[in-house]
Formats: structure tokens, sequence, C-alpha cells
């Protein structure tokens, strides 16, 4: 049996080591690394050196989730004119850490603990995640869901009736409900399909206007426009195309069940047919359309201007 051969220093060479010239051990290629600080691969002990300067920095624990029931309502203005209609049912009003508490602020405090809901001090990015990135403004207000009225209620009022043709866009919605509550209309009529409805996002675009309407939602809106027909109302269509009626020039008794169209699409045909007159706004720019935001909002006080002029 052989022994193993001996280095230079008697010790034995290890069988599975490369040599290099003349029998001589091979330096690992490594080495050199170990020399200038670095680890070696293949190091199994605590890993390799890290630059204290390079070290992450620690993340921002979460806070723990909060269970929302019925809707959550964001924006100071939302939620306080929210909590001024009284319409709903309260329970907890949010304010985010930091938020300076200026009037508006104060105010829904007091309204919320006058409606019995209880105030919580939250984290900022916890308001963040309950409303997906909404511009909650440090503000938050947990809220039964919204109460629709009937169409006979709203028939019954006096004013313009603004109903909604399959609009789809909440933006265009909220704003639109900004103006409605401006000009007093006597109500909101929806299709409770392919529909926009009343949402948090809708409650927000609407500065909280929303709150203080009445909205009704029909599975039928060509038996509704009907209905309102036979409360004495005109119904009148908006659309921009040929075919409209300039509203600048044309007379309109008021007040009216006003329609607007979805976007793109305009008037469906069933609806066009129920229509007395259809009307369209003069365009003398470069653009030849304006958002149903925007139309129906001139269209609202024009009729407003309307009744005004007529009482």
């Amino acid at each position: 049996m052989k022994t193993p051969a001996k280095g230079r220093s008697g010790s034995p060479r290890n069988p599975g080591q490369p040599s290099g010239p003349h029998g001589r051990t091979a330096r690992p290629a490594n080495s050199r690394e170990q020399q200038a600080g670095k680890r070696p691969q293949g190091a199994n002990d605590r890993g390799p050196r890290r630059n204290p300067d390079d070290a992450p920095r620690p993340q921002r624990k979460r806070s723990p989730g909060i269970q929302i029931r019925g809707d959550l309502l964001y924006g100071r203005n939302a939620v306080r004119e929210s909590l001024r209609a009284g319409r709903r049912t309260f329970t907890r009003l949010f304010i985010a850490d930091g938020v300076k508490e200026d009037e508006r602020v104060e105010e829904t405090i007091q309204l919320a603990k006058e409606r019995g809901a209880l105030l919580e001090r939250v984290p900022r990015m916890l308001l963040d995640d309950l409303t997906r990135g909404g511009n909650h403004q440090g503000v938050g207000l947990e809220a039964g869901e919204f109460l629709y009225s009937e169409l006979e209620e709203i028939i019954e009022e006096p004013g313009t009736i603004l109903i909604m043709d399959h609009l789809n866009d909440p933006q265009n919605f909220g704003t639109l409900m900004r103006a409605a509550d401006a000009v007093g209309v006597a109500g909101i009529v929806l299709p409770q399909d392919r529909s926009v409805s009343v949402t948090p996002a809708v409650v927000n675009s609407s500065a909280g206007a929303v709150e203080h309407l009445r909205v009704a939602m029909t599975p039928n809106l060509a038996r509704a426009l009907d209905k309102i027909e036979e409360s004495g109302r005109w119904i009148v269509g908006l659309d921009e195309d040929e075919t409209g009626n300039n509203i600048f020039t044309i007379d309109v008794p008021t007040p009216v069940g006003l329609v607007l169209g979805a976007e793109g699409s305009g008037l469906s045909p069933i609806v066009r047919k129920r229509c007395q007159v259809i009307l369209s706004l003069p365009m003398r720019g470069a653009v030849d359309s304006l958002n149903a935001a925007t139309a129906g909002s001139i269209v609202l006080y024009d009729l407003l201007r309307r009744e005004i002029t007529e009482s």
C-alpha cells in the first residue's frame, strides 16, 4: 500500500486538490480575494460582509387591517356633507395621524359625535390602503349604504328631473351631481343595469353633493320616462348631433325631464323616441364636443335661468 506523497512541509497532500507545475500544490483561486478582504465563494458561515452604508433600511410596519361594513366615504368635503345630510347610519370617523385640524375637520369631528360615530386616529398609510389610493385628505367615514329614493317621490317634487341614460363614468357623474344640487333639481333617475351608481368615488367627486339629492334606480328606464311625462314634464334629451336644436334658440317649457346619454354612444334609440325635444350646444371652437358633465351642467343652468324668468 502506497503512502500519500508529502509536500515540503511534510504534511500529506490533499488528493482532491489540483497540483501546479513541478508538483507544487496550486494556490486556491480565491486566495487573492481573501487577501483583499473578500469572502471565498462557497463560504457557509455568516455570509458575505456588507458595507454598513449599504445595509437595507428597516421596512415600515404596516398597521393591522380594519374591516369596513357598508361604505367607506373619503375626502373632507364628502365626509362632512354626508354627516350634514344625515341620511345614512355612521359608525366610525377615521382621522389620519398628522392631519391639520382646520375648521372643516373640527366641524366634521363635531358632526360625527352628534351622529353617534366613534372617532379613531389611524396611520395615513392605513387610509391609503382602505381607500385604494383615493384622495382621502386624511379623513374617512364608515357609513351605511346610500339610501335610494322611489321614483314617485322624485316625481312629486317640483323642478327638473335629471335622467342618466347609462352613464358610466363616476367622475362625470359626480361632477353632474354637484351641478344638479346647485340648481336644485327634483332628483336623479338611473337605470339599474349598465350604469354608474352612488359609490364612495362618486360621493368624493361630487364633493358630497350627492348626499343631499334624491336618487332613484329603475329597472325600466323607458317606463320611468313615461311616468315623468305623465307628471306634466317634457322629456328633453341632450345629444351632440345634427338633429339637435340649439338650446339658446328653442323654447322649452320648464320644468323638464332632462336625459343625458352615455359617453360616446349618446342617447339610446328607445330613449330618443320618447323625447319631445333633442337639444344640442353650439360649438364654435376647434373641438366638436364636450364631456357629459360639462354639457349637462351648462344645460342645467340654462334650464334654471328659464325657470327664474318664467316665475
